[in-house]
């Protein structure tokens, strides 16, 4: 085949290795399945001239052919209808013209069909006789077409009836092929597509309705296609359809559009100057996509009445002009974006507006007060998070029909009576949670106890109460009441866990020291329940089978419920933490089949680790277990289904070897093993989870070196390493550290985005929305909650579903937050939350030798760097200065030796640096930050000099060795002969018995290594430090580093 071919050998990287002499089946492009050829790729190997004489054709069992990237000049041959058993041909830019053979219709078993050429090629594919339907007739099994730059003579109809038959259909990619609209609906019969490329045509189209109905679908690219002018369209939905893409300005061509709802896709970008002119819009929702840029004008819509931008990225203040003269508009909602400026009081004075979000923005500034507010039709404000100031508008309390009133996590300020709320007796929301607000809960007699209005959710988190509100003896439809980050004291009262349609209970940080009882024929429908940081102690309370999130942490609870599995079938998140729990951990909590994160952290939990809990980490996503007395072994019996994506089991008394088994966790980010007595190898089988990004295996008894010579993972998200204090040896292998890229940072010009490493329980991977409960939840608490709900205005209950499962869902644990102890700095620190861009490595107190890897240097990221107490010899890397974002640097108790270099001087945002006990020589370097380190930094270095040493070096003496001592003969010029005479002769007496003895190796090395045991047991101030030397690793006493 090869001498039928006209290559460019210079060029060629497959056929020029050709060898006849061979055996086929070996050469670069060949494929073979039991000595056949089933497989060839040409591609870019420069082949011009045609195929009409390639004995190519000869091979009748081929499978994949790949001649792409050529400049063949020619037709393509009709030989190619001889290949039938062909599923993969790729003929893309291959350099072929004319009309497509109609042969090509004859492989019946084709799968992918590649036939493209750039836009940009002189040459061009046509597909005239046979037209597309012809040829696409047969190829019932393909599901990749490429078309792209083929000349296609069809029209709308025609070419979408002809693809209509191709069911498997997946991807269709036929950009700039000269199609004429419109898209005929015909085309949504294709359910498997994921893929719709139609860009630069001549359509003129709308996008059909029926595409909505692609539920596969994930990419539509139009671009360059036109929307007809005076288009007829009228209404268009595309939601939740993961349409993406800036939304085209030939959208203002469909003048009498009224419904536009493109909610729940991804589209982005800026909207269109051009959007302004769509002035029939009555129903308008972009809600849940990326769009950007500042909020358009929309004053000649005047027939709007439903709008939404909710959860974007629109930017800047909202226009004066923005909604000027929409008298028909009655729920405006701009939550969830990047706004800010004034909030501008004429949206107040809108007549017809019932419901306004703002929440979730960066408004600030004072609120004004606006005219007529008793004659206001608003049911429905939400501002909460954002940063309004000054006291809350009197006018807000004349909204007679106001009925959600949600301004948590604001900067009001100022003193609230709650019976200034009397006169809105239709408000069921309400929220001042997060202010700088005092509360006063008292009223002016008891008529006013009663008369309160009828509330389902009251958030008054941190506003200075001193204990329950009074009026909620009296209330009976609680639904949401959070009274946390207050100062309560004393009992939790009984009548609180009474409410039949409470959902949400949050008395967190108070100092509640009890429950009130008695506790008989308690029955809540409570899904969360948080009390964490009070003073309650004695058994957890469990007061509902319905519950989601229960978080009982930093309190002095003591008892668990043997049996409490089958009190929380419904659990998701379980926080225990911080308690005095003690004894066995009951293996009932594995009867909890929906269980997401279970944090027993920092209580005395002893004996070993319920295997359950591993076995079933199908479910788990967090198992957090520090700082317990946890002994025996880790289970080797962890699920092949594992979603873990956290496990921390640190500060135990655990052993034996890490569990091979954990290799089936594919998802797992954070692995933290520290502070046991765990006896094993490095667990190089773990590299093949990509996914993560801290390692704590400090404080075990772990040995040999750490490279993975026949390990193909990587390690390509870790930022976070710690493995001090084990027994680690041999040198740190280059290849290792490379496959660590997140601590290389982002390429330089570029700012690494600042995130907060966190878990999602629910594997949403974004905002819960009222309507996902259905997926989520069990479908007895979908219809709790729904019961629950009855009366509520849905976009009411969205708001407070949004509030209680995503606004707190730190707090809650709909997200977890994780977190890790390191040593920064010469301390310990934890973090409790862990930044993604902080990047650390610590593996102090092993026994590294060889030089510091130059790979080390390529760590632009790092922050934290501790390779004290090992044996690393050479000198210091002058590349140091590389390392432009380190602010610890700790090199101490090594071997290192030569002079420090004086990039580390430049280095901006050192503020620790240990170079102590090494054998460093020379003149400290002169810089601004490395003037400001102690003398303990570089000491136990006899052959630095310079401050902040006090050794000063000598100006004659480039190499910056200090100056030698005065000879002790210029001080004493005489000797005490009778002195020295006695002490000669003991010396020859002692030495009589001892040098034979110091002569005899054996005795020596025996002599030596049990006087260094005996004086390291006498001084604690002594340590072994293990050196390399002339290839082999010797032990020496020095005094312990400080």
């Amino acid at each position: 085949m090869k001498h039928n071919l006209v290559f460019n050998p210079v060029k060629s990287k497959k056929l020029v290795h050709w060898n006849q002499s061979e055996d086929c089946c070996q050469w670069n492009g060949i494929a073979c399945n039991k000595g056949r050829v089933i497989g060839v790729d040409l591609s870019e190997e420069f082949i011009t001239g045609g195929l009409d004489n390639s004995s190519l054709f000869n091979l009748q069992v081929l499978q994949n052919l790949n001649l792409a990237y050529n400049d063949f000049h020619s037709l393509i041959p009709s030989k190619f209808g001889l290949l039938k058993n062909l599923r993969y041909l790729n003929l893309s830019n291959a350099g072929f013209v004319g009309q497509i053979p109609i042969e090509i219709a004859h492989l019946t078993k084709l799968v992918t069909l590649d036939l493209s050429t750039s836009f940009t090629s002189k040459h061009a594919l046509k597909l005239h006789k046979p037209n597309i339907g012809r040829l696409m007739q047969n190829l019932t099994q393909i599901t990749q077409l490429y078309l792209d730059g083929v000349k296609v003579s069809a029209i709308g109809k025609e070419w979408c009836h002809a693809l209509s038959s191709l069911q498997k259909l997946q991807i269709l990619s036929m950009s700039s092929c000269n199609l004429s609209g419109p898209i005929d609906s015909s085309l949504s019969k294709l359910q498997s597509l994921l893929t719709i490329q139609l860009s630069f045509n001549n359509m003129s189209s709308p996008v059909p309705d029926s595409f909505a109905n692609l539920s596969s679908l994930t990419t539509l690219k139009l671009s360059g296609c036109e929307f007809p002018h005076n288009g007829y369209l009228q209404a268009l939905n595309l939601s939740y359809t993961n349409f993406f893409g800036q939304l085209p300005g030939a959208i203002s061509n469909l003048k009498q559009l009224s419904i536009l709802d493109l909610s729940n896709c991804q589209f982005n970008g800026t909207l269109p100057v051009s959007f302004s002119r769509l002035t029939q819009l009555v129903h308008l929702d972009l809600s849940f996509n990326n769009f950007t840029g500042p909020l358009p004008s929309l004053n000649m819509s005047k027939n709007l009445i439903y709008f939404s931008f909710f959860h974007n990225d629109f930017i800047g203040p909202i226009p004066s002009s923005f909604l000027k003269g929409l008298v028909n508009l009655v729920i405006l909602n701009l939550g969830d974006n990047s706004l800010s400026g004034k909030v501008p009081s004429t949206l107040f004075i809108l007549p017809s507006l019932q419901e306004l979000t703002l929440s979730h923005n960066g408004f600030d500034g004072l609120l004004d007060e606006f005219p007529n507010a008793s004659f206001s039709v608003l049911q429905m404000i939400d501002f909460s998070n954002n940063n309004l100031q000054g006291p809350i508008p009197m006018s807000f309390f004349h909204l007679r029909s106001l009925g959600f009133l949600q301004l948590s996590s604001n900067q009001f300020n100022g003193t609230i009576w709650l019976d200034m709320f009397l006169r809105l007796q239709n408000l069921h929301t309400l929220g001042l949670s997060n202010n700088n607000l005092s509360v006063d809960t008292t009223f002016n007699g008891d008529q006013g106890l009663s008369s309160f209005p009828n509330m389902k959710n009251l958030l008054l988190s941190s506003c200075k109460l001193k204990e329950f509100p009074a009026f909620l003896r009296n209330q009976s439809h609680i639904a949401a009441l959070d009274l946390s980050s207050n100062q309560i004291q004393g009992m939790i009262p009984n009548w609180i866990w009474r409410f039949d349609y409470m959902i949400s209970l949050n008395l967190s940080n108070n100092f509640l020291t009890g429950l009130e009882g008695p506790f008989e024929n308690i029955s809540s429908n409570m899904f969360i329940i948080d009390l964490h940081s009070n003073q309650l102690g004695g058994s957890i309370p469990i007061f509902s089978e319905n519950v989601v999130l229960l978080d009982y942490s930093n309190n002095r609870f003591s008892f668990i419920p043997p049996d409490i599995g089958k009190y929380i079938r419904f659990l998701y998140f379980l926080s225990l933490s911080n308690n005095s729990f003690h004894g066995k951990i009951p293996q009932s909590f594995c009867d909890s089949p929906t269980l997401r994160m279970l944090d027993l952290s920092h209580n005395s939990f002893s004996g070993s680790i319920p295997e359950c809990l591993t076995s079933r980490s199908g479910s788990l996503r967090v198992l957090n277990l520090v700082g317990n007395k946890l002994t025996g072994l880790i289970s080797d019996t962890i699920s092949s289904s594992c979603n873990l994506r956290s496990l921390n089991l640190n500060e135990n008394l655990l052993e034996g070897t890490i569990p091979k088994s954990l290799a089936n966790c594919q998802s797992l980010e954070v692995l933290n093993l520290g502070n046991n007595m765990l006896r094993d190898r490095f667990p190089c089988f773990l590299r093949n989870i990509s996914t993560l990004r801290v390692l704590i295996l400090r404080s075990n008894k772990l040995h040999g070196p750490i490279e993975c010579p026949h390990s193909t993972g990587n390690w390509k998200m870790l930022h976070i390493v710690d493995i001090a204090t084990n027994n680690f040896t041999g040198t740190l292998p280059g290849s290792l550290l490379q496959s660590w890229t997140t601590m290389m940072g982002v390429e330089d010009g570029k700012q690494e985005k600042s995130e907060i490493l966190l878990f999602d329980l629910y594997d949403s991977h974004h905002p819960m929305h009222y309507k996902d409960m259905s997926g989520r939840f069990n479908k007895i608490l979908v219809m709790k909650f729904a019961e629950l709900q009855v009366g509520m205005p849905q976009s009411m209950a969205e708001n407070l579903f949004s509030d209680l499962f995503n606004t707190h869902q730190l707090q809650f644990g709909v997200a977890y937050l994780d977190s890790a102890t390191i040593i920064n700095k010469g301390l310990q620190m934890k973090l409790i939350k862990i930044p993604t861009i902080f990047t650390s490595l610590d593996i102090s107190s092993n026994h590294f030798e060889g030089p510091i890897p130059e790979e080390l240097m390529s760590f632009k990221a790092l922050i934290v760097l501790n390779l004290s107490h090992n044996a690393f010899s050479s000198h210091i890397p002058s590349s140091f200065g590389n390392l432009t974002q380190i602010e610890s640097l700790d090199l101490s108790c090594n071997a290192l030796s030569g002079t420090i270099p004086i990039e580390i001087a430049s280095i901006s945002f050192l503020s620790v640096l240990n170079l102590s006990y090494n054998h460093l020589v020379g003149k400290i370097p002169t810089g601004t930050q490395i003037q400001s380190f102690e003398a303990s930094s570089f000491e136990g270095n006899e052959g630095l000099c310079g401050p902040p040493l006090t050794n000063k070096c000598s100006d004659d003496r480039e190499e910056g060795l200090p100056t030698p001592p005065p000879s002790p003969a210029s001080e004493h010029n005489s000797f005490d002969w009778n002195f020295l005479s006695a002490e000669l002769g003991f010396i020859f007496g002692f030495g009589c018995i001892i040098l034979p003895l110091i002569f005899w190796k054996r005795w020596t090395l025996w002599y030596n290594k049990h006087v260094d045991d005996l004086l390291y047991k006498i001084f604690p101030q002594l340590d072994f430090v293990y050196e390399h030397h002339s290839e082999q690793v010797c032990r020496t006493l020095r005094w312990r580093c400080s």
